[in-house]
């Protein structure tokens, strides 16, 4: 019995040893490290992809087959019933074509505008313009406007973000007013 006993431990250990011989060994060891790629080093090109870039009004951009373009943007005279807090209106007409296999959803809440200080700036509601809102249809085009009380300045910075998407994606526009 105490041979048993003997060669049963001995061989349990010997199998431990092996195994992990046998790991060390598939593992490859240390060569997996040096093929990577220097930490930092492509930091720089992912900065360049993420970056948006930013667009000019009458520029057309295709973001997922939904083609956005700013056509105008310009200072318009406000309401007689409804002054602009800030001092001016800033419209902005918009075309929008859907390239899509569906319906596309845009409205005028997906859009901000932002001064030069990067504050937030209000729609304004008294305008005579229609409003940028609705489905549009596969292969279909829609127009509206886009109206906010602004301070006078000589650009702004427009924002589109879609509400229904699946990825964080944005569109980014220059405005100068003519």
């Amino acid at each position: 019995m105490g041979k048993f006993f003997k060669f049963g431990c001995l061989g349990i250990i010997a199998i431990i040893v092996i195994v992990i011989i046998i790991a060390v060994a598939a593992s490859g060891g240390d060569d997996s490290s040096n093929t990577g790629e220097k930490v930092g080093e492509n930091k720089a090109e992912e900065t360049k992809k993420e970056e948006p870039k930013t667009f000019v009004v009458g520029d057309t951009v295709d973001l997922n087959g939904l083609e956005i373009t700013i056509a105008d943007a310009k200072f318009v005279q406000a309401s007689e019933y409804s002054p602009a807090e800030q001092g001016k209106v800033l419209q902005m007409n918009v075309n929008v074509t859907n390239n899509k296999d569906d319906k596309a959803f845009i409205d005028n809440t997906e859009f901000n505008l932002y001064d030069a200080e990067g504050n937030s700036l209000d729609f304004y509601y008294g305008g005579d313009g229609l409003d940028l809102s609705g489905d549009v249809n596969a292969g279909k085009k829609m127009s509206g406007t886009l109206t906010f009380d602004v301070p006078e300045s000589d650009s702004y910075e427009l924002i589109y973000e879609p509400s229904f998407s699946w990825t964080d994606e944005q569109v980014t526009w220059d405005i100068k007013p003519e």
